[in-house]
């Protein structure tokens, strides 16, 4: 949720691709490609994370990996099925049914908060969709407000918020920036919350039910689900961070209020590089739609990557990629697709938001995921 481990992880590749460590892309077997890859993945558990799931396609080949546990308590060893907190990945599930409204008339980017969900937020009318979509509102983000986290903060991981609370408390402290000016961007999961409410009251069904209707069941995804009790569906993997005052606590039970539209998606590597492939060819949205959402809003500065409607773009040394990541107490996700799907890595982890991982994790993590998707 937090853009802390976003940015030390993909600082740490795009360093490895400035000294030219990661190679270009290699040909090679199936066979020992998968064996690179897991190699890899070996070395991010041996960096100390509890377990990672890998998923690498490039065209019609896929390998999936898994490594590690997905319970310390039980020693359980990770499964490539095993689903996870996906974090700030679901933004762009979030983003994609933004689109659908537009593309349906409902929504135009360039009306303002104000039209559709009134007196909400302060100066609701100066703000656009295309601003909540690009993180450009000024928005405060309210993973940093003292009062909506001191719930969690103080042991209570269940404890539930209205939607419409966390917007309201959040969006009263003081605007970070004016929307929309120029040059300034911001991470704020309240926009996402804005967008959240704004499908609920367009359609008049809950957010769960849309993206249940408007591309869980379209693609096929039968592992992936918006859920609405504090433990994930199905077999999951447990997620482990410190954030709440133990280190290495089991987290898995965290509220879904505190996460919804911005990061409450629970999924497997393979739901979500498939939710990907299927917006980025066309099966959601028109192409047109598709790459105004991969069209550059914003340049983050010295990290090397580009903001988009709901999506984050960065270059690896095999090519542009476009997708999101999700770091939240427990998990960590990185999607990574190519801007026509073709090629793809996934990685999920049960750990993040532990003030980033180490150095020795950070380099492990960058070389996996470099192995993922260049080859």
């Amino acid at each position: 949720m937090k853009p802390r481990t976003r940015y030390a992880w993909w600082a740490t590749i795009a360093a490895l691709v400035t000294l030219g460590s990661a190679g270009a892309a290699q040909a090679g077997t199936p066979s020992s490609q998968q064996a690179r890859i897991a190699a890899a993945a070996d070395a991010v558990v041996a960096a100390g994370i509890p377990g990672v799931v890998v998923y690498s396609r490039n065209g019609p080949r896929t390998i999936r990996i898994a490594r590690g546990s997905d319970d310390l308590a039980t020693k359980r060893p990770m499964t490539s099925s095993d689903r996870f907190r996906i974090g700030s990945v679901t933004k762009t599930f979030t983003a994609t049914v933004v689109m659908q409204l537009v593309r349906e008339g409902k929504l135009a980017l360039s009306d303002t908060v104000e039209q559709h969900l009134p007196g909400l937020v302060p100066n609701g009318q100066a703000i656009t969709y295309r601003e909540l979509l690009s993180h450009t509102s000024g928005l405060p983000d309210y993973f940093s407000n003292k009062r909506i986290f001191a719930p969690y903060a103080a042991g209570h991981l269940t404890y539930t918020w209205s939607h419409r609370a966390i917007v309201r408390i959040s969006a009263a402290d003081k605007p970070l920036f004016s929307p929309g000016a120029k040059h300034r961007m911001s991470y704020s999961n309240t926009g996402y919350y804005i967008l959240g409410l704004t499908i609920e009251k367009i359609t008049g069904h809950s957010l769960a039910t849309e993206l249940n209707r408007r591309i869980f069941q379209p693609l096929g995804l039968r592992d992936t689900v918006l859920p609405s009790t504090n433990t994930p569906p199905g077999r999951y993997s447990h997620g482990y961070s410190g954030d709440f005052g133990k280190p290495g606590q089991d987290v898995s039970i965290v509220s879904p209020s505190i996460l919804w539209a911005a990061g409450g998606i629970v999924s497997t590597p393979a739901d979500v590089a498939a939710f990907y492939r299927g917006l980025f060819q066309g099966r959601l949205l028109p192409l047109a739609l598709v790459h105004q959402m991969q069209s550059v809003q914003f340049a983050v500065p010295h990290a090397r990557q580009v903001v988009g409607l709901g999506l984050f773009g960065a270059s690896f040394p095999c090519g542009p990629t476009w997708g999101h990541n999700g770091d939240l107490p427990g998990y960590t996700t990185q999607a990574y697709s190519s801007p026509n799907g073709k090629r793809q890595a996934v990685i999920t982890i049960n750990a993040g938001e532990d003030a980033a991982f180490t150095p020795a994790q950070q380099q492990a993590l960058a070389r996996l995921t470099l192995r993922a998707y260049c080859g």
